[in-house]
């Protein structure tokens, strides 16, 4: 993936990578980006190593979707230097299906391999979707229009894959079921991961680092010592997610409060207990 980011002098191709086993994947410095102007972006240092998976926090407006836009070639206009792997892909929190193309074609997409239905095929059964090739978008579930665009993302064998807030509109027993499809798939496929979401527990959930974009800057950039088994129940993630909330400006009863809003019964807080990567 080529994105492009203007430099003081115009703007400026930026150029794939060639990584070394110990050089980042994405290498972000002094990337700003205003709006009418107001200063959204105010200079932004960011590594994401090869196989890594980094979220993005951070208050509404805070310029995190802008961010990730910029890192997938979708907002030019930013300056500063940014690199990053030659295939890309992005998942939205809408899965953008094309309602007349059958779920295979949405997958398939843009392929040029010659086997690329084969490749779409195989992305779809792996993401547990196996039979629904032939399904139009519209009788698909919530759960599974996402599988689909994982799928989509997935078979490009991307370096680079960038997750906007992609389970926001799912209930929240669909999103344990995501997360848990999401690390198996991340595991696997090992791409350097940027998702942005306003969940704090998500974030610590799936992420071996967390940061906090504040003021256009990342204020905070925490790894996520955890184990391979996360638990909302162990202490280190109550620690960790008490200094991500007080980064963010947000009272621990404040959150529970949006929690219990959220969960409408579910008791998601309490029955989400994920292995991590």
């Amino acid at each position: 993936m080529t994105t492009a980011v203007a430099t003081s002098t115009g703007t400026a191709a930026v150029t794939p990578r060639s990584n070394g086993p110990s050089g980042p994947a994405v290498w972000v410095r002094g990337v700003r980006r205003e709006f009418a102007g107001r200063q959204v972006l105010a200079g932004v240092d960011l590594d994401i190593a090869a196989g890594e998976f980094v979220a993005l926090l951070g208050r509404s407006g805070s310029g995190k979707s802008t961010l990730l836009r910029i890192l997938a070639g979708l907002d030019t206009d930013a300056t500063g230097k940014a690199i990053v792997p030659e295939r890309g892909a992005v998942v939205f929190q809408d899965p953008r299906l094309l309602p007349w193309a059958r779920v295979l074609d949405n997958v398939v997409l843009g392929l040029r391999a010659r086997d690329a239905r084969a490749q779409a095929t195989a992305a779809l059964a792996e993401v547990g979707l196996a039979g629904k090739e032939r399904a139009w978008p519209a009788t698909l579930s919530g759960g599974e229009a996402q599988r689909a665009a994982l799928a989509r993302a997935l078979v490009r064998s991307p370096g680079l894959l960038l997750l906007d807030e992609p389970f926001g509109a799912l209930d929240a027993l669909t999103r344990i079921r995501m997360h848990s499809l999401l690390r198996d798939l991340c595991r696997r496929h090992r791409p350097a991961v940027l998702l942005v979401t306003h969940d704090v527990d998500e974030a610590i959930l799936l992420a071996d680092r967390v940061a906090v974009l504040t003021d256009g800057r990342l204020s905070l950039d925490e790894p996520v010592r955890l184990g391979d088994v996360r638990t909302r129940a162990n202490p280190e993630f109550a620690a960790l997610r008490a200094r991500l909330l007080a980064e963010l400006g947000v009272a621990d009863d404040e959150a529970e409060q949006v929690d219990t809003e959220q969960q409408d019964g579910s008791g998601r807080g309490d029955i989400e207990r994920v292995e991590g990567r």
